[in-house]
């Protein structure tokens, strides 16, 4: 043992650091945050919004551990209905409306080492890997992906048929929420890799992903609302802390096992995303990590969509009589076959309403999506905003904005086709809504396919189907972390006597 460390371990110096060092510590750590908030509080004091925010990043911490933070961030909005930039944080502003991207997306990285399209901030590269990955998403180029989505919708179907129809004498409870991720997770999986898990055809979370993704989000949430945690999680013992590895037999960790091995087994021909992420001039690993990427956002936002509009459908009589009535007549007139195509769908107005409405009701992705305001500031709407300032959005009080009436709390798909007759307002309320998957450079890659889930999956149930709610006055458990977790959303199955 050194004399230096000797010394360290000597009960007398520890005790004189206990006694003397440590209040000094104390009291320069004390003056160096007094400093450093009232910096903060008076570089955006103009600004309204909860006291604690205005110097502490606690009350955002606060908020994020709820579970309800899109509905913290919708109550400032009520609070200060005047003011279109709310602070929230010492650093932090965000907008009823949504400048470069900042490190509130480190925590999206699948690969610690490596950015993909969610983390990368150098517009450049960020560009660049649009550019490797577009056509994957593309149906001029893939034809075959509405009939892979046609597949797992039937996988949906035949496992709601197999396991969950009740009757007068058979009662078997469905739980939707856990069936819709299933579901989901087949999509995404057989377009990405060109093979489902097979979620819905075991009835299982297959190598336990949801659930590891699941149990993820409230610290990964956490980490993005507090710029020491956030600094923690982006530095290097963090990133060789939590990093997947391919030796997990569950999680994400063996998913990139699974990735690795199709890399490995050398088919840049193949006809999905992967194959088509190699043939574009993606290095290997980067296509590792953007696979895995795209599954955590191709399952669990569309999931959400689906719960939350199924939800809101058959727990409003009126609703769900029209859509089966829009429904039943066109498949009565031969204009909707089976399963529909999206082309069919497309022509269905009170489908595309209950969808737009869905969205609007309950946004799947309520983070936000902080940008950081350029060196030399910025003017937003005649306000000056300091430069290095993040702002993010609040995307719950965006959807409740007045462009969509009085009754934005309520869902009522008919606002969309009223709209038909003011064309400037219908344009305002789809741009609002279109928020949800960005915009310019950061517009998500799998809008389209994502749309085609939802306008085939509701028909294809409510065509063969009746379905209500067993526990009407506590549908489901939903916790918000940036993205939803929820479960228990138990449904009574039941076959149409009349199913066409």
């Amino acid at each position: 043992m050194g004399a230096l460390t000797e010394r360290l371990l000597d009960p007398a110096l520890r005790e004189s650091f206990l006694r003397i060092g440590l209040p000094i510590l104390s009291v320069f750590f004390v003056i160096y945050y007094a400093l450093t908030s009232v910096t903060a509080y008076r570089k955006l004091a103009n600004f309204k919004g909860p006291w604690l925010a205005s110097f502490s990043e606690l009350w955002l911490l606060g908020a994020a551990g709820t579970g309800k933070m899109h509905l913290r961030l919708y109550e400032q909005c009520k609070k200060h209905p005047d003011e279109d930039l709310i602070r929230v944080g010492p650093n932090s502003k965000y907008k009823r409306q949504e400048i470069l991207s900042c490190q509130w997306y480190s925590p999206l990285k699948v690969d610690p080492f490596m950015n993909n399209i969610f983390s990368e901030r150098d517009p450049e590269k960020h560009d660049l890997l649009r550019k490797q990955m577009i056509r994957a998403f593309a149906l001029k180029e893939n034809p075959q992906l509405e009939t892979k989505i046609d597949k797992s919708i039937g996988g949906l179907v035949d496992l709601i048929e197999r396991k969950y129809l009740s009757d007068n004498a058979n009662f078997n409870p469905c739980d939707f929420a856990q069936k819709a991720q299933f579901f989901s997770m087949d999509v995404i999986t057989d377009i990405a890799l060109g093979e489902s898990f097979g979620d819905c055809a075991n009835d299982q979370d297959m190598h336990d992903y949801i659930t590891t993704v699941g149990s993820q989000l409230p610290l990964v949430t956490r980490c993005t609302s507090n710029s020491a945690l956030l600094s923690f999680i982006d530095s290097a013992p963090a990133k060789m802390l939590f990093m997947p590895s391919e030796k997990d037999k569950t999680g994400q960790g063996a998913i990139v096992s699974l990735v690795e091995s199709r890399v490995a087994s050398g088919k840049p021909e193949a006809t999905d995303m992967l194959g088509h992420f190699l043939r574009d001039g993606m290095n290997p690993r980067q296509a590792i990590s953007e696979i895995c990427t795209q599954l955590l956002a191709g399952s669990d936002t569309t999931s959400t969509s689906v719960r939350a509009i199924w939800l809101h459908i058959i727990s409003s009589p009126r609703v769900f009589s029209a859509l089966r009535t829009e429904i039943d007549t066109a498949i009565r007139s031969g204009a909707v076959s089976s399963p529909i195509t999206d082309d069919q769908s497309k022509r269905l107005p009170y489908l595309q309403a209950c969808i737009k409405e869905g969205f609007r009701i309950w946004p799947p992705f309520t983070g936000l999506l902080v940008k950081l305001v350029n060196p030399g500031g910025e003017n937003i709407d005649g306000t000056f905003i300091p430069g290095g300032t993040q702002i993010g959005h609040c995307t719950w009080g965006l959807m409740r904005h007045r462009v969509f009436g009085n009754d934005a709390d309520f869902f009522r798909p008919e606002r969309w086709l009223e709209a038909e007759n003011e064309p400037e307002r219908l344009k305002e309320m789809e741009g609002i809504v279109d928020l949800i998957f960005g915009s310019g450079r950061w517009l998500c890659l799998g809008k389209t396919l994502v749309l085609i889930e939802l306008r085939k999956v509701f028909v294809e149930l409510i065509r063969r189907f009746e379905c209500s709610l067993i526990y009407q006055a506590e549908p489901w458990t939903s916790g918000n972390y940036t993205l939803f977790l929820q479960k228990n959303m138990w449904c009574r199955f039941e076959r149409r006597k009349d199913a066409l």
